[in-house]
């Protein structure tokens, strides 16, 4: 598994505090994620309902669950060096703060000519601490997790030969972040559940990296 520092910041004090970028996490990295998220995830529910917030305006994956969401297609081998899903996440203070999973097979470029392969992420959630829930008066613990995670996905692009070309389907509540990390809508997708599928090219995945350069 390689590891490599980065910095998150506390949104209520503004530091920066050390962090840890994970590239290939296994089951047992999940399930610790899962085991400090949920309760918190339910905590937060209980609080909405309580305050008689309509379900409409809950965090649409409040009711994720990973390891669930692996088992309905079939496989826990996330870590296995001839998988060809990979688990990554942002680590801080001793906790998962984000998960990405990415899958490497079985996903075209709907941009490329000729239908270039590219990275597919799966799923990519932060903490359930880090989502802002302006309804109850949750601020996030960390900011930057959404874009550290992302730039996981587009770093295992290119170690992959696919050159930053990464593609996901995003909740609704999702896609204006999706547009700020310089990705293409390509509209609702009816074969997915009417999501609406994003695509980052290879030149968006250079101005992803390099935010504030110019092509010259």
């Amino acid at each position: 598994m390689s590891v490599t520092p980065t910095k998150l910041k506390k949104r209520a004090s503004g530091e920066l505090v050390g962090a840890e970028l994970h590239t290939r996490l296994d089951l047992a990295d999940l399930l610790d994620a899962e085991s400090a998220w949920t309760p918190w995830r339910f905590r937060m529910i209980k609080q909405l309902h309580q305050a008689g917030i309509p379900r409409a305006n809950w965090p649409q994956h409040w009711h994720w669950n990973w390891v669930h969401k692996l088992l309905s297609k079939g496989t826990l081998d996330i870590g296995g060096a001839l998988s060809p899903l990979r688990l990554m996440g942002v680590k801080c203070e001793d906790e998962w703060q984000g998960l990405v999973l990415a899958t490497c097979l079985g996903h075209q470029s709907r941009i490329a000519k000729g239908g270039m392969d590219l990275l597919y992420l799966k799923y990519l959630e932060s903490a359930p601490w880090n989502l802002v829930v302006n309804e109850i008066g949750q601020a996030p613990r960390y900011s930057g997790v959404g874009r550290q995670l992302m730039e996981l996905g587009v770093r295992l692009s290119e170690a992959l030969d696919f050159r930053g070309r990464i593609g996901l389907h995003a909740l609704p509540q999702a896609d204006g972040f999706y547009v700020r990390c310089g990705m293409t809508d390509l509209g609702d997708d009816p074969r997915y559940e009417g999501l609406r599928y994003f695509e980052m090219t290879e030149e968006q995945a250079r101005a992803f990296l390099n935010p504030g350069r110019t092509n010259r």
